[in-house]
């Protein structure tokens, strides 16, 4: 297969490629383990690609950028769950204190 332009059109695969890898993937394994995913997208260019008598042999993600809308999203999602366990601290701490009470005022009673 004849590609009139092979740098535009192998340049125009990866962005389909990376999209369709980063689409079946949780965003944390997006941010930890790049090498993966760049390893991932090597093979399925490189097999692409092969028609075009291109060789892929490294593909490298340097950067991980989130656009500022999820940035946000994940900071307030992080700041409902340290709140969450900030109430479940506190309510603990009041459970311990009340039994402490309950304890101190049965032995106060027995005596």
């Amino acid at each position: 297969a004849n590609v009139a332009n092979a740098h535009h059109s192998t340049r125009l695969l990866a962005q389909t490629t990376l999209r369709n890898v980063l689409g079946t993937r949780p965003l944390h394994e997006i941010l930890s383990d790049r090498e993966a995913i760049s390893n991932t997208m090597q093979t399925s260019l490189d097999d692409a690609t092969e028609a075009w008598g291109i060789k892929v042999e490294r593909v490298e993600i340097k950067d991980v950028r989130l656009p500022v809308q999820l940035q946000r999203a994940m900071a307030a999602e992080a700041e409902a769950a340290r709140e969450a366990r900030a109430k479940v601290i506190a309510a603990e701490g009041e459970q311990k204190a009340s039994r402490a009470l309950r304890e101190a005022s049965e032995v106060i009673g027995d005596s």
